[in-house]
């Protein structure tokens, strides 16, 4: 008799929830569920936004391409992806020998920018370097040295290197260290 009566109970309780599932479902319309949806969405955009355009924070990339084709060539692209201005932008890109020597220094990149805008990026003919008449099969370095102040007037620099060899082509990203409003 107490199988029965835990079945009998087990059976309202199911009947219960089937209710009040029933209930919920007639005062929680699709519609209702889709615009909650939509206005998390908006919410996490809204973060997303604030991070990338209004937090002061300061993001230097530079992007490098080697290629090597009857001599070397090598393409810089630097990029500000912070969210403010940096100022005095210097950048060195050096190709050097297996004994450190630079090759080629008249044709070193070496530019100076009195200011780059947030969210830019420059590329271009004075950002690329070819190298012809040298080995393909030696080995050699890309050294890339950047001097900049940031959005706060603080200076920053950084060394990046690069070995390159039998490789026909090579790409490289370097992050430069950033700077946020709250560090």
């Amino acid at each position: 008799m107490t199988e029965e009566y835990d079945e009998q109970e087990l059976h309202e309780i199911s009947q219960d929830v089937g209710q009040f599932v029933k209930d919920l479902s007639e005062k929680v319309h699709p519609l209702r569920v889709a615009l909650a949806g939509v206005v998390l969405l908006i919410l996490i955009g809204s973060l997303v936004s604030t991070w990338y355009w209004i937090i002061p924070r300061d993001d230097v990339e530079i992007e490098t391409t080697y290629i090597q084709r009857n001599g070397h060539v090598i393409m810089v692209e630097l990029i500000n992806d912070g969210s403010r201005a940096i100022s005095d932008v210097h950048l060195i890109v050096e190709f050097l020998d297996s004994e450190n020597n630079v090759i080629e220094k008249n044709d070193s990149i070496n530019l100076k920018f009195e200011k780059i805008e947030s969210l830019t990026s420059i590329s271009g003919d004075k950002m690329e370097q070819a190298i012809i008449g040298y080995s393909v099969w030696e080995e050699y370095t890309i050294r890339i040295s950047i001097d900049w102040v940031d959005f706060r007037g603080q200076e920053n620099s950084e060394i990046f290197t690069h070995k390159v060899f039998e490789v026909e082509n090579m790409k490289f990203k370097d992050d430069c260290d950033g700077a946020f409003w709250f560090l």
